[in-house]
């Protein structure tokens, strides 16, 4: 045992390692639920809105600008084919081969929401109405 500590050099080593752990479990914490809101974000219903709110994006603001949207949804879209399969991501069997932006975005993002669009007609509900003023009688 050291018994030749030095007047506010800080406290007990067991003072530290208590602090260490402290610090360390804060961290695994931290990346536990980091991965679980990643894998959220990959699941096919959460990748479908996420296309769906890109393809929009793209119709207001270039391609370039989105590059950054276009590759963190591809990989989510990859983590989701590994998860659940290309079929429930919307992706085609074959991977993307490409590296151009133009490409990926058509792939991960352009294909697979018309390909929705087509397969699903738009569904109207009365209870979406509610809340709504009636219109005006003519």
């Amino acid at each position: 045992m050291n018994t030749n500590r030095e007047p506010g050099s800080g406290g007990s080593a067991a003072a530290r390692w208590v602090l260490v752990m402290a610090a360390g479990g804060a961290l695994v914490l931290a990346l536990a639920a980091s991965s679980r809101a990643q894998s959220a974000d990959s699941q096919p219903a959460a990748l479908s809105k996420q296309r769906a709110a890109l393809y929009l994006e793209a119709t207001r603001t270039p391609l370039a600008d989105l590059e950054n949207d276009v590759n963190h949804l591809a990989l989510r879209s990859e983590s989701c084919r590994i998860e659940y399969g290309a079929q429930a991501c919307g992706l085609p069997d074959k991977p993307l081969e490409s590296r151009k932006l133009e490409e990926r975005y058509a792939y991960y993002v352009r294909q697979p929401v018309e390909a929705h669009s087509k397969g699903q007609g738009v569904k109207i509900s009365r209870r979406n109405w509610e809340g709504t003023s009636p219109l005006p009688a003519r």
